[in-house]
C-alpha cells in the first residue's frame, strides 16, 4: 500500500523574475503535458512590502496611499510564484499563451503595510474547458499563521483553438451576472487609456508580458494592439468604489470578458444592493464589456 502524497515545497527568498520566466516560455513554445497537477507549492515567508513600490502602484491604479495595502496588492506579489508554479517542468498546461478568465478575492482583515507576512501559492482543480483545460492558481497571505488573504486566478489554456485569443471570453466556470434588471446603476468614471499604461503597470507590477508593452511585441501573440493587464482594469474599478466596499469580510470576483485593446477609452457603471456591488467595464460605445466585477460583504 502506498502512503499519501508528499508535498513539494519551493521556497524562495524574493519574488522570481518574470521576464525570465516569460521568455523560457516563449522558447518552449507553451509546451504542455497530459499528466496530473503535481503536489508542490510555492512559498515565500517573511514579505515585507516596498513602500516605495506600494506607493508607485497606488498611484498608477488610482488608490489612496494608506495604512493598510489595497485589496488587490497582494495578488501583485503572488502572480511571479503563481508564474514559477506554472512553469515548473512537470505542470500540465503550457504557460505561453495562458489566459487570465477570472480572479476572486476574499479578505478577512486589512493587511497593515507594515506588516511581515507569509505568502503560498498552489494549484488546484485541473478541468476540461471548451477550449481546452483550466486550473486554479490559490494564493495565500498569512499573518502570524492566521489566513488574512486568499486569491483564486482561473487561468485557461488553449489547446484546440488555433485562432486569435480571446482572453476570458468563454469563462465557463462561473458564468457573471448581469446589471439587466437591477435598480439604481450609476455612472462612473470615463477612462481614457493610453498605450503607455501596460509600461506603467509593467514597473509598479513587476508583470512584463509582452502583450501588454507595445504593438510591435502583442503582434506576434496573436494581437494586432497591446492590451491591458487584467489585474490593472480589475485594481481600477476596487479603486474607484473606494469607501463603499468594505476593507475586510469582503469578497471581490472579477470575469474578464473581451481584451482591453490599448489605446481606448472605456467608461465604468455600477449598481449598489445591500451587501453587494456589481461593476461592469465596458468600451465607450457600450459594444463590448470588458470585465465584470461583483463585491460582496
Amino acid at each position: 500500500m502506498s502512503g499519501p502524497s508528499m508535498t513539494r515545497e519551493v521556497r524562495f527568498d524574493r519574488a522570481p523574475d518574470l521576464r525570465r520566466i516569460y521568455a523560457s516560455a516563449l522558447v518552449s513554445g507553451g509546451r504542455a503535458t497530459s499528466g496530473p497537477l503535481p503536489e508542490v507549492r510555492a512559498v515565500r515567508r517573511g514579505v515585507r512590502v516596498d513602500l516605495d513600490t506600494l506607493a508607485d502602484y497606488a498611484r498608477v491604479c488610482g488608490f489612496p496611499v494608506g495604512s493598510a495595502l489595497p485589496l488587490t496588492y497582494p495578488h501583485v506579489l503572488a502572480f511571479p510564484l503563481q508564474m514559477a508554479l506554472m512553469s515548473e517542468r512537470d505542470f500540465p498546461l503550457g504557460l505561453a499563451g495562458a489566459v487570465h478568465l477570472a480572479n476572486v478575492i476574499t479578505s478577512t482583515r486589512p493587511i497593515a503595510v507594515e506588516e511581515s507576512f507569509d505568502l503560498t501559492v498552489r494549484a488546484e482543480n485541473l478541468r476540461p474547458h471548451r477550449r481546452g483545460r483550466q486550473v486554479d492558481l490559490v494564493s495565500e497571505v498569512s499573518v502570524q499563521g492566521e489566513v488574512v488573504w486568499t486569491g483564486v486566478s482561473t487561468y485557461l489554456s488553449k489547446e484546440s483553438d488555433t485562432g486569435t485569443r480571446d482572453e476570458g471570453a468563454a469563462g465557463d466556470a462561473s458564468e457573471p451576472p448581469s446589471l439587466d434588471g437591477l435598480a439604481s446603476v450609476e455612472a462612473g468614471p470615463t477612462w481614457r487609456l493610453t498605450e503607455g499604461v501596460g509600461r506603467r503597470y509593467a514597473r509598479v507590477s513587476g508583470d512584463w508580458n509582452p502583450i501588454h508593452l507595445h504593438a510591435l511585441t502583442a503582434r506576434p501573440l496573436g494581437f494586432s494592439t497591446a492590451i491591458a493587464h487584467g489585474m490593472y482594469s480589475y485594481a481600477r474599478v476596487v479603486a474607484a468604489l473606494g469607501p463603499r466596499i468594505p476593507t475586510a469580510g469582503v469578497t471581490s470576483r472579477v470575469w474578464f470578458r473581451k481584451p482591453l485593446r490599448l489605446p481606448s477609452t472605456v467608461r465604468l457603471r455600477t449598481a449598489f444592493e445591500t451587501n453587494r456591488a456589481l461593476s461592469l467595464v465596458h468600451s465607450a460605445n457600450g459594444d463590448h464589456v470588458h470585465l465584470i466585477v461583483e463585491h460582496s460583504w
